[in-house]
């Protein structure tokens, strides 16, 4: 992954982390105060000037220490493995490609 694609990958989670936490502020489903503690753990959790690796670690620990993002941290595990299956295939693919030349 590229600069740009782990940047672009960190503020799609920013957007959903802000959206999740906007609507359970509006179901009142967590405080304010919760809120402000969840958004305090992803900044030091997810720093801007971090690699795609250290980003999906990072990701895989989000929910260890606010249980209210488990289901963006599975949706971006889920796409991140999804990305790295395909990649794989194609990888496969072009070897059986070659043997049949």
């Amino acid at each position: 992954m590229t600069i740009s694609d782990s940047l672009a990958l960190r503020q799609r989670l920013e957007s959903l982390v802000v959206g999740e936490l906007k609507s359970r502020l509006e179901s009142e489903h967590i405080s304010g105060d919760r809120a402000k503690e969840i958004a305090q753990i992803f900044l030091e959790t997810v720093p801007e000037d971090i690699s795609h690796d250290e980003l999906i670690a990072a990701v895989n620990t989000l929910d260890d220490k606010a249980g209210e993002l488990a289901g963006i941290v599975y949706q971006i595990l889920s796409e991140n493995d999804e990305a790295i299956r395909e990649k794989e295939i194609d990888k496969v693919r072009n070897l059986i490609n070659l043997t049949k030349k």
